[in-house]
């Protein structure tokens, strides 16, 4: 494993090199095989803690993964550009703004015995707020190359806690995309994620249905770029057991492969519709 600091990771973003690195502290891993229009992250993937938190924490490391979203990182393994987050959400979350970004209470649970420090919390803050200078320097590049850029923003969820029993296997939230010009790439990824084999379980998949695509790498892409697209999609966790954390032998390889696959497919598709 190959660790960089910011300015180097930079540096090499600017060089347009091709590289997979991760940043010094180990928050994230960034790759980058080719350079073409579209980045795949993981934000929730991780459940790293800090050693300094883990004693002021009252979730043990089984309650914190309920929650973060395993797996959802080897979705996007095979594609050009990841993204992929190691840090635990408790930490800091980056699908929040950075002022928001550090929990007291979450899912309405208590999380810290006593009230992080403002040193703690500043910390949480600069890794949060260096994640999104990095995705910054990534899209912009991306930006000044082709035009516009995709980020396919990948997550899953608890279901068994809902009482709906059609809770849609892969459910894309679009609310926060300012222009209808992006309609035929949303519709294009709806489409294939419909259009998803997986052993053991049947996918169906819906846009706005149970989330809608307002978490903060939707809002910060959607906010300061016109030209790229954030593709928030959120995988049921049909491929684990949400309450024990054991993975489906079946399913999660299956669902590996197919959702891969899919960006891949899609990638492919945009690049040749919409950029010759």
């Amino acid at each position: 494993m190959i660790f960089l600091s910011e300015q180097e990771i930079l540096n090499k973003i600017a060089q347009r090199a091709l590289f997979t690195a991760t940043i010094d502290g180990g928050a994230f891993t960034l790759k980058i095989d080719k350079y073409v229009p579209a980045m795949s992250a993981a934000i929730h993937n991780g459940s790293a803690l800090r050693s300094e938190l883990i004693a002021n924490c009252l979730l043990n490391k089984n309650q914190r993964y309920y929650e973060e979203d395993p797996h959802t990182g080897s979705f996007i393994a095979d594609q050009a550009i990841t993204l992929i987050a190691h840090d635990s959400r408790y930490e800091y979350d980056l699908n929040r703004n950075t002022d928001d970004c550090v929990y007291e209470t979450a899912w309405g649970v208590d999380v810290w015995r006593q009230p992080l420090s403002s040193e703690a919390i500043a910390k949480s803050k600069a890794k949060h707020a260096q994640f999104y200078r990095i995705v910054a320097a990534i899209v912009e590049a991306l930006q000044a190359d082709f035009g516009e850029c995709i980020v396919y923003d990948n997550h899953s969820y608890n279901y068994k806690r809902h009482e709906r029993q059609d809770l849609p296997v892969l459910n894309l939230g679009t609310t926060s995309v300012k222009s209808n010009r992006w309609r035929p790439v949303i519709d294009t990824w709806l489409s294939t994620l419909q259009a998803m084999n997986v052993d053991g379980i049947e996918v169906t998949a819906a846009e706005n249905d149970i989330f809608f695509g307002k978490g903060y790498l939707a809002a910060f892409c959607h906010g300061n770029y016109d030209g790229v697209l954030v593709l928030a999609t959120e995988a049921k966790k049909v491929f684990m057991d949400e309450l024990t954390g054991e993975a489906d032998s079946i399913v999660l390889p299956s669902l590996q492969k197919a959702y891969n696959e899919s960006i891949t497919q899609h990638t492919q598709a945009y690049l040749k519709k919409f950029h010759g």
